[in-house]
């Protein structure tokens, strides 16, 4: 790796896990982060004599041998705190840089502004959190996963892996730390970036970012000019706010970060048969199975990939991406109608691997929302449905 950016890349990691590539904008900042800590790891071995990285050493204050605890990265099972990430991210991706202010311990004006600009561009999934313990009790360190959409590209999901130190306060809500830890602290996050596990998590991403990226390589070319867009829009805006113009931030999606909304209870049906775990977590205990074509409440749609149902008379939990919600067509945008020539398949999804939810029969009708590469999906029976274009026959308004 170039000694340049390797030098100027770890100090910053080290100093600033605050928030490690907070915005997709920053995908390959990340990957390239994770490539430095990894040499950083390598290099330190080898110079600085010392405790392996990823090793905390526990001393009882006698002079009994030190015990060496290695860090363990686990799989996030606080649902107060996969609720306050799913409210961080919809503030990203709605721009509401107003609440976004309340849940980080400082962001400045320029910060703001561009997170409300990158913010027109795309989009937030929060897929899965991993936690380390604090150096101070009152805190950890999360490691939070997501899918990252951009707007010219809707069906391309980039993964990325951003890292946050966050304090627990007093009356059990969040925040995230973006002050200057000790250092002793930074000496303890150092040895967090550095461990197996971390650095196997940024391993897996890194993979799976290198091969969506590959497959759609003018995305990576969008992203690029994307930054430069943003950065430009947002110092513009600075230079207006400082000069005392008003400036237009995005419209945005009200939501209740504290988790006090009454939940609103949909109606979904399970794409296949999958099984339903008592907390958010695929380490959670199975209490039972939802068959394929089964319908279910669904009592609150989580930011981290799961979804709360009413199961047999008590509260389960099943991977949101196994269910299809069940809508009101009167809220659906469509753009034309399509017609069966034949009999065939309704599917979950537009694949032909997609779990099949009944038959469509010939001539029947159905509205269009959109049509893609030979699959049209569509409204029918109060659900967003498949249907192979092949065997249709289709009428735009």
């Amino acid at each position: 790796m170039n000694k340049d950016l390797y030098n100027r890349i770890v100090p910053f990691v080290k100093n600033h896990i605050k928030v490690l590539a907070p915005v997709c904008l920053m995908i390959v900042t990340a990957i390239v982060t994770y490539i430095a800590l990894s040499a950083r790891g390598r290099n330190t071995a080898a110079e600085i004599p010392g405790p392996d990285p990823g090793v905390v050493t526990v001393s009882d204050g006698n002079s009994q041998p030190e015990e060496e605890v290695p860090l363990v990265l686990t799989e996030n099972t606080d649902s107060a705190l996969a609720d306050f990430f799913a409210g961080y991210y919809l503030c990203l991706s709605n721009g509401d840089v107003d609440t976004l202010a309340t849940l980080i311990d400082q962001l400045e004006t320029y910060d703001k502004l561009l997170k409300a600009e990158q913010s027109r561009y795309l989009d937030y999934e929060v897929v899965d959190i991993y936690c380390l313990p604090g150096y101070d009790p009152n805190r950890l360190i999360a490691f939070v996963v997501t899918n990252v959409t951009f707007n010219r590209y809707p069906d391309d999901k980039l993964p990325s892996y951003d890292g946050f130190l966050v304090e627990r306060n007093a009356d059990g809500s969040f925040i995230i730390v973006v002050s200057e830890p000790s250092d002793e602290e930074n000496e303890y996050i150092e040895k967090c970036l550095v461990c197996d596990d971390v650095i196997e998590l940024g391993n897996r991403i890194t993979t799976d970012y290198n091969d969506k990226i590959t497959a759609s390589p003018e995305l990576l070319t969008y992203m690029k000019e994307l930054d430069s867009i943003v950065s430009t829009e947002a110092g513009e805006k600075l230079a207006a706010l400082n000069s005392g113009e008003e400036i237009e931030m995005p419209e945005i999606e009200q939501y209740d970060v504290s988790g006090n909304d009454e939940p609103e209870i949909q109606m979904a049906t399970a794409n296949q048969t999958v099984n339903v775990r008592v907390s958010d977590s695929m380490n959670a205990d199975t209490m039972g199975q939802l068959r394929g074509g089964q319908s279910v409440e669904v009592v609150e749609i989580k930011g981290n990939g799961w979804s709360q149902i009413n199961f047999e008379g008590k509260t389960g939990y099943v991977k949101s991406e196994y269910l299809t919600l069940d809508i009101d067509v009167s809220s659906v945008v469509t753009i034309g109608t399509v017609t069966a020539t034949e009999t065939l398949n309704i599917r979950a999804s537009a694949s032909t691997d997609g779990m099949v939810m009944g038959s469509f029969a010939k001539g029947t009708t159905a509205r269009l929302v959109s049509e893609k590469d030979g699959w049209c999906e569509v409204v029918y029976n109060n659900k967003v449905v498949y249907l192979s274009s092949q065997y249709l026959e289709i009428e735009y308004d």
